[in-house]
């Protein structure tokens, strides 16, 4: 954090000693921006320019500000070398106003002044987060230094920082944060509209539920208090005894704190919780992020939703799906309902459940605290931020603190008016799918490019940076490109920028440490392979992300042309060799043997690779017994992106397929996830089929348990926002009727009945679980089982809709 003192800004930093003792340090650094000179100035100019910029003073906001020095360098911005005049500041908040100040015609860029004072004193000072330090400097004890500032802040020691040092891994012993979990119950949703009813915090050895809500209870670990005041003072208590490192919560910065925060101004009173007795300050916006001084706030939804939920098979990533899925653990079984209709035993399973979400929260904490903990060190900012950016800010701020080096002056945020002009110029032409012949293969293999994007902008030395106006003698000449109906061509330096190069760091660390969790698997190869590898595969989406600093149209235009050349390429060079190419897509090609040894095909493979250039690099998935490639819905064409396969030792590999559609049943899903398994295990459709006509038959004959067919879905926004009433936003009407809990990003189940009212329309027939009624057979068997295998059958000349609605009695002989 920071604080500012007599004009000035001083870096405030937490951490512990060897001894766990709260160490705060208070340091400073100089502030800067700089000013890009015109090309060929001489230096009479720069002389008199520097003159006049060191006159400036501002009277901001009440704050003095003046430029207190200015000194001439030799930098590269964009990797041109250029003169850069390094203006000294003595506010950084002030930077940008200063910046504004600097429009002489000898000035033609003004840069680094909207980094953020954290980032700027971590590049600055290089003393990174979450990393040990032999650290040297001033004890405060009830000093008048920075305002007595050390005797309003509840930690062990004050220091007014010296020097540091780094500490070697291998002199130091693990750090293990103190922790502590947090979860709130309430009856409303809407924030602050309803009483808090209990918090729940639980840490290592702490458990505690707090509530104003009485009853007789045998759990040792609720706390009576009188009202929803004392709930509140009690929370702030329990976390200043506890006094953790972070506080976390799943979906806190979204509803627990922002709930917290609300009620207590309703009541009137303060939440003094961080370590100068601050209030928690939530930053507006559509991403709330709730900030407390001293304490490190983490929102493990958010976390997950960037880092995971790609790789996830969670339906949703509620906290019960997401436990689940990392914990085999899941919340309790409660039915929520408004408090005023419990009773003693349901307020019994209340206080268990309530505290359980916080001993799930933490759990998942210490789950991902190693990527947490390793992102942090790699990405050098601090953890508040690392939990909470997505990936294109990490990728961002991986380049903000590694530009030193390549002598960089940093590019600026694009403005809005900026950010309006790219999206206006629209989204580049995508890559390249080989359209598959829908057919059921037999002894098939599949290559795969490694990071293929990353890898294309190394070997090309593509960005922003290195884009040339025009060809030159010795460049790398992007492949043909259309736009708006005429084909161009974008040209490249091969000098060597600054992002191809890092990137290619990054490539090589993916490579180091996948190979070391390979050989030694634990959570922190793990980690350290994770997140290079989310560095890695993000490096295009960055490029073409409209908000980055080194956004450039060009470039990810020119990155996807390379993508479809190469892809076409290598499928072209697989036919050449003798195969039938089954499927291509944005980094795979998936191939018949056709009687070619895997020695062959392994031969083949390394002579592809010999004609690649740079770091481009295709490996062997594996080699598998047989595949299945589908038709669209319309059984006119082959669906793209949608296949699986069956390995050599058994794994089955699905992509595509509707088994994660969440707007499906789970007897839809796993009918097809079967299906599928049952004919690539036997090689045909014939038990496939008997399968399917057995389900139908249950359906018909209301056999099927009501718990399959109930449909799962998220509510993606707040319910007022949705203009179409689809048959989820009924059902999460009929919740809030209910009085029972939804809100953004929350779960909700209904299932279609059959009902008395003419109306064709499913949302008319949409009831709850806990709604008695009989299930849609009609709707089940159209919209549910047929689309989930009518496809797959069409590969086999068979029509599904027959056997749901037969014209004529028919056998399965007949098909």
């Amino acid at each position: 954090d920071y604080f500012d003192f007599e004009g000035k800004n001083y870096a405030l930093i937490i951490g512990r000693d060897q001894n766990s003792k709260r160490v705060c340090l208070i340091d400073e650094c100089d502030v800067y921006l700089w000013a890009i000179l015109k090309p060929n100035l001489n230096q009479v100019k720069i002389n008199k320019l520097i003159q006049k910029i060191s006159k400036i003073e501002l009277d901001l906001k009440g704050r003095k500000t003046k430029v207190e020095k200015v000194e001439l360098k030799n930098k590269k911005f964009l990797e041109q070398p250029v003169q850069a005049l390094k203006v000294y500041a003595t506010n950084y908040k002030d930077l940008h106003d200063i910046a504004n100040k600097l429009d002489y015609p000898e000035i033609e860029k003004r840069r680094g002044y909207d980094l953020g004072y954290t980032t700027h004193y971590i590049i600055e000072k290089k003393l990174d987060p979450l990393n040990w330090y032999e650290i040297e400097g001033e004890m405060l004890n009830n000093s008048n230094e920075f305002g007595g500032i050390d005797s309003a802040l509840n930690t062990d020691f004050v220091i007014k920082l010296n020097s540091f040092k780094p500490l070697k891994e291998t002199d130091t012993k693990a750090f293990s944060p103190k922790v502590l979990a947090y979860d709130i119950e309430t009856d409303e949703l809407q924030i602050g509209q309803g009483e808090i009813l209990m918090i729940s915090l639980v840490g290592k050895d702490f458990q505690k539920v707090i509530t104003w809500k009485k009853s007789q209870t045998k759990h040792k670990y609720v706390e009576f208090v009188e009202n929803e005041k004392e709930l509140l003072q009690k929370f702030c208590e329990y976390i200043k005894q506890q006094s953790p490192d972070i506080l976390t919560g799943y979906y806190s910065d979204g509803f627990d704190l922002p709930y917290i925060k609300a009620r207590a101004d309703k009541l009137r009173i303060r939440l003094p919780l961080g370590i100068d007795n601050s209030q928690p300050k939530l930053s507006a916006g559509m991403n709330t992020s709730a900030r407390i001084k001293g304490i490190v706030h983490v929102d493990l939804l958010k976390f997950i939703r960037t880092t995971y939920a790609q790789y996830m098979q969670s339906e949703t990533l509620s906290l019960n799906e997401v436990s689940k899925e990392f914990l085999g653990d899941t919340k309790k079984q409660f039915k929520i309902q408004h408090s005023s209709t419990l009773n003693n035993s349901n307020w019994q399973d209340y206080y268990e459940y309530n505290l359980h979400d916080s001993v799930l929260t933490l759990a998942l904490f210490e789950k991902f605290w190693p990527d947490l903990l390793t992102f942090s060190k790699i990405i050098k900012e601090p953890l508040f931020e690392i939990s909470r950016n997505g990936l294109s800010k990490q990728i961002e701020s991986y380049i903000l603190h590694h530009l030193e080096k390549y002598n960089e002056i940093p590019e600026k945020r694009p403005t809005h008016e900026e950010i309006r002009e790219r999206r206006a110029r629209g989204s580049v032409q995508g890559a390249f799918v080989y359209e598959p012949q829908p057919g059921l293969y037999e002894n098939l293999a599949m290559f795969d490019f490694t990071s293929m994007h990353t890898s294309i902008i190394i070997s090309h030395n593509l960005s922003k940076a290195t884009l040339l106006e025009k060809e030159q003698k010795d460049c790398f000449e992007s492949p043909e490109i259309e736009i708006k109906g005429k084909k161009t061509k974008f040209y490249f330096s091969k000098i060597p920028g600054f992002f191809p190069s890092l990137l290619e760091e990054i490539f090589e660390q993916r490579k180091k440490y996948k190979q070391e969790y390979i050989k030694n698997p634990n959570i922190v190869s793990k980690a350290r392979s994770n997140a290079f590898k989310l560095l890695s595969a993000s490096a295009h989406g960055y490029v073409g992300f409209f908000g980055a600093r080194y956004y450039s149209w060009e470039t990810s235009s020119t990155i996807l042309a390379f993508v479809r050349k190469f892809n076409i390429d290598t499928i072209d060079k697989i036919q050449k060799a003798g195969h039938q190419v089954i499927y291509g897509d944005t980094d795979s090609v998936a191939f018949a043997a056709n009687n070619k040894s895997k020695k062959q095909i392994k031969e083949l493979l390394a002579k592809l690779n010999k004609e690649l250039p740079g770091v481009m690099h295709l490996e062997l998935e594996d080699f598998f017994k047989r595949g299945l490639w589908v038709t669209t819905r319309s059984g006119k064409t082959g669906a793209k992106k949608k296949y699986a396969m069956i390995g050599e030792k058994g794994e089955i590999k699905i992509r595509g397929f509707e088994t994660v559609r969440r707007d499906w049943c789970g007897l839809a899903r796993q009918l097809q996830n079967k299906i599928i398994r049952i004919i690539l295990k036997d090689g045909n459709e014939k038990k496939a089929l008997e399968y399917l006509k057995d389900i139908i038959d249950k359906i018909k004959n209301r056999k099927v348990k009501p718990h399959d067919l109930v449909i799962r879905t998220q509510l993606r926004k707040s319910l007022s926002e949705y203009k179409a009433i689809s048959p989820h936003v009924i059902a999460a009407r009929k919740m809030k009727e209910q009085e029972i809990p939804i809100s953004e990003g929350g779960l909700i189940e209904y299932y279609i009945a059959e009902t008395n009212t003419k109306s064709k329309l499913v949302r008319d027939k949409v009831k709850l679980p806990n709604e008695p009624g009989e299930y849609n057979i009609s709707y089940y068997l159209e919209k549910q089982i047929l689309p989930a295998v009518e496809n797959i059958f069409h590969v086999f000349n068979i029509d599904a809709k027959e056997l749901i609605n037969p014209k004529n009695q028919m056998t399965l002989g007949d098909f």
